[in-house]
């Protein structure tokens, strides 16, 4: 293979980082040096690549050797990437025309979509994108990038909950269909009703509005735009993101809750639940705890490394950000139970021939965790039966939050616990269950300094 395309020289991120007072970003191995490599594309392979420049983040203990594999799979990977776009084989075995400001939005966006679908972002996350390239593409996809402005982005944004609601009713009436033909083919099993449709509302919105000026940004650095348009002042005003939805249990509740989780048999799903009261981490964390990772001994303590991701059995690093890695406190009873857990699973495991480890699950029968369907159905069942109807598992952490900030527990101690990325996003989101202080504070504060001894 002929190497066309070639790095530049490695740029030290840790360095830089360092420069700037940021600190290192995380990795698996804490002696490796963090490097950004760079290829720049030449101007007549930029049509067919779809971009000025390629980047990827490597870690290396050594320039010699370490780095300069890196640099060469980088290469490797580049030019077969050229290779395949300008031979028709691969994953480039469509004609691809070359952008220009001509190019219709709806073009625009699938080439940016399918250029990021090479493992630049995780699966869950192309997913979404699709799902709100599919809006954009339905308003406002035939106009071409250079007549494209802020009012038809505003106009594709106001129709989409009307454009949820048509979708959603087709996908009704499809389902309906489906089971009448099933019916009529002889499938009398007996089937739940079907449930009023989902329609897309604010924050549908806000995320269509934060993509589309990602793409138009990304025009922008191709010089394919003058102004990136879906950064109008107007539109930030009018689609604004929702506040999350803050439903905890009331310390009564909550006490009660505790008591029924006591009473169940040791499982999985107890020590879940267990790992979720007394820590406030996220379910997809506490799904995703390894049993090295639990500290039973001493100081009963959990680190969060990663989540489970979305709709499998996939334990992945975490990338929602640097605070999401994190120590958590437990409490000494869960503590023990995790302890017995560890204990039998382990037992199980070494019957079936299979070598625990600390990499090993912690919430899961096997060497699998849980999924979070899984955990949902069971949840759904136990809170059913213990007159929880409703509650869903994410509200374990807002009780967590709530009822440690209404009996005076430091907020910044609380959001590096629940790993919110500041403590001011944790005071905006509870601060309606912090108890006011302002009562008889004047004379508190005029009393303690009268009650000094004075200077002679």
């Amino acid at each position: 293979m002929t190497k066309t395309l070639k790095c530049d020289k490695p740029v030290d991120l840790d360095e830089a980082r360092k420069a700037k007072g940021l600190p290192r970003r995380k990795r698996d191995d804490p002696k490796a040096t963090a490097y950004e490599l760079r290829i720049r594309v030449p101007a007549e392979f930029q049509g067919v690549m779809g971009r000025k420049k390629l980047s990827r983040t490597v870690f290396a203990r050594n320039k010699r050797e370490e780095l300069r594999a890196r640099i060469a799979e980088f290469e490797e990977d580049a030019n077969r990437m050229l290779e395949d776009r300008t031979t028709g084989v691969g994953i480039g075995a469509q004609d691809v025309s070359p952008l220009s400001p001509a190019t219709p939005f709806g073009e625009y966006v699938e080439r940016y979509i399918a250029l990021r679908s090479n493992g630049a972002i995780g699966r869950q996350t192309l997913a979404n994108e699709r799902r709100y390239a599919e809006y954009l593409r339905e308003v406002i996809g035939l106009i071409p990038l250079r007549d494209l402005t802020a009012m038809d982005v505003e106009r594709c944004l106001l129709q989409v909950p009307e454009i949820s609601r048509r979708w959603a009713n087709e996908r009704v009436e499809e389902w309906k269909r489906k089971r009448e033909q099933a019916v009529r083919e002889g499938n009398r099993r007996k089937k739940k009703p079907l449930g009023s449709p989902r329609v897309a509302g604010p924050d549908m919105q806000h995320k269509i509005l934060k993509f589309c000026r990602e793409i138009l940004n990304d025009a922008l650095d191709r010089e394919l735009v003058q102004k990136n348009v879906a950064k109008a002042r107007f539109l930030s005003k009018n689609f604004k993101k929702s506040r999350p939805l803050i439903d905890p249990l009331m310390e009564e509740d909550a006490a009660r809750f505790l008591h029924e989780v006591k009473a169940l048999p040791l499982s999985p799903f107890k020590v879940a639940c267990l790992a979720l009261f007394s820590s406030g981490m996220r379910p997809e964390e506490a799904l995703a705890l390894k049993m090295g990772g639990v500290n039973v001994g001493g100081v009963p303590s959990a680190r969060i490394t990663g989540s489970l991701e979305h709709g499998t059995a996939e334990i992945v690093e975490y990338t929602k950000s640097d605070s999401s890695y994190r120590t958590v406190p437990i409490d000494d009873y869960t503590s023990r139970e995790i302890g017995r857990w560890i204990e039998e699973k382990s037992r199980r495991l070494r019957a079936m021939g299979i070598r625990p480890g600390p990499s090993t699950p912690l919430v899961g029968e096997l060497d699998k965790p849980l999924t979070y369907n899984v955990l949902k159905k069971q949840w759904q069942r136990f809170v059913e039966k213990v007159g929880f109807e409703g509650v869903r598992p994410y509200a374990l952490r807002h009780t967590f939050a709530t009822i440690n900030l209404a009996r005076g527990e430091n907020i910044k101690t609380i959001s590096v616990i629940l790993g919110h990325a500041s403590p001011s996003y944790t005071l905006d989101l509870y601060v309606g269950y912090i108890p006011s202080t302002s009562r008889e504070l004047s004379n508190r504060y005029v009393s303690r300094l009268e009650s000094l001894p004075q200077a002679a």
